[in-house]
């Protein structure tokens, strides 16, 4: 299936599913006209139980970024890294892209950094990108991740962050899109990580066990050696993403400009003009990836379209 089929394919379901830009690969993975078997097995639920995302190594990372003394993190490190482009031409920069994410939450406590850690604004952003009357909204959806994050306990960072995963982003994003992907081609799909027993098991463990050094899912690793062998179980995570800086760079540029910084939403008001200007011009020159921000910002104008042409929201 070409890139192209597949995102029309894909746009489908996406308008009324996720913005996640995972989901569509998910959704194109196997065709249904190419799918023998209707029932899958899904590793979901790993990442959060046993840690293993490349954000909770990296929240940890910062208590240790911050023994370096912080003349020397504020004064040289930070410019120097935000200084450089994260694209040179058509080739993006991986580790500056990641540097730079890496800094917008290498300061703040735990729960923020946590947060900020895998959300694309911090509150201020945020507020600033919408219409000024939902700035209260933004900050009671910032004060939810706080008092769930916040409502255990467990003793250790790995392990709050874990439960904090399980609590929101397992159910609320990644098994969602899971399910509509898989249903949009008429397959079931199963996730045994998410069994209660595995959950229970996962949780009676320290988060020592799950991030050991730099190694994730550590104790995971050590369960699966009695099946499989060390080169399957010591390969590097393979990302399941989509080209998504290419994508917004490149194959939707036109899009972006005529549906969505001259789109509905900015006529509304409920986008303001100025700061979607700035994430368009900062992706285009290179200066900072916002790739994800402005897929989010083109699917959710669509899915706004769609549903005004079917006539909610009017008299």
């Amino acid at each position: 299936m070409s890139s192209t089929s597949c995102r029309a394919w894909s746009t489908s379901w996406t308008s009324r599913s996720v913005t996640r830009p995972r989901s569509t690969p998910c959704s194109c993975a196997t065709p249904p006209e190419q799918r023998a078997s209707r029932s899958s097995l899904s590793g979901m639920g790993a990442d959060e139980l046993f840690g293993g995302y490349r954000k909770h190594l990296a929240t940890l990372m910062t208590g240790r970024y911050r023994r370096v003394p912080k003349p020397l993190r504020t004064g040289l490190v930070a410019p120097a890294v935000r200084a450089l482009p994260v694209a040179v031409g058509q080739h993006g920069l991986r580790t500056v892209r990641w540097a730079q994410r890496f800094l917008t939450f290498a300061e703040l406590p735990e729960e923020e950094a946590f947060r900020r850690s895998y959300t694309l604004y911090d509150t201020d952003e945020l507020s600033g990108l919408l219409d000024p009357g939902l700035a209260t909204h933004v900050e009671a959806v910032v004060d939810r991740h706080r008092a769930v994050y916040e409502d255990t306990s467990l003793t250790d960072q790995v392990s709050r962050m874990c439960l904090a995963d399980t609590r929101m982003f397992m159910v609320g994003l990644n098994l969602t899109y899971t399910d509509r992907a898989s249903m949009a081609a008429s397959t079931e799909v199963r996730v045994p990580f998410v069994d209660p027993l595995v959950f229970a098991a996962a949780f009676s463990l320290p988060g020592s066990d799950k991030i050991r050094g730099r190694v994730q899912k550590a104790a995971l690793k050590d369960a699966a050696r009695a099946w499989l062998p060390d080169e399957i179980i010591d390969r590097p995570k393979a990302s399941f993403g989509a080209p998504l800086r290419a994508w917004v760079t490149n194959d939707l540029s036109e899009l972006i400009d005529d549906v969505l910084v001259r789109g509905e939403l900015v006529g509304t008001g409920f986008l303001r003009p100025e700061p979607l200007r700035r994430l368009v011009d900062d992706q285009r020159s290179g200066r900072r990836d916002e790739s994800k921000q402005l897929w989010q910002l083109l699917s959710l104008e669509l899915w706004y379209r769609n549903a005004r042409s079917a006539g909610v929201g009017t008299s």
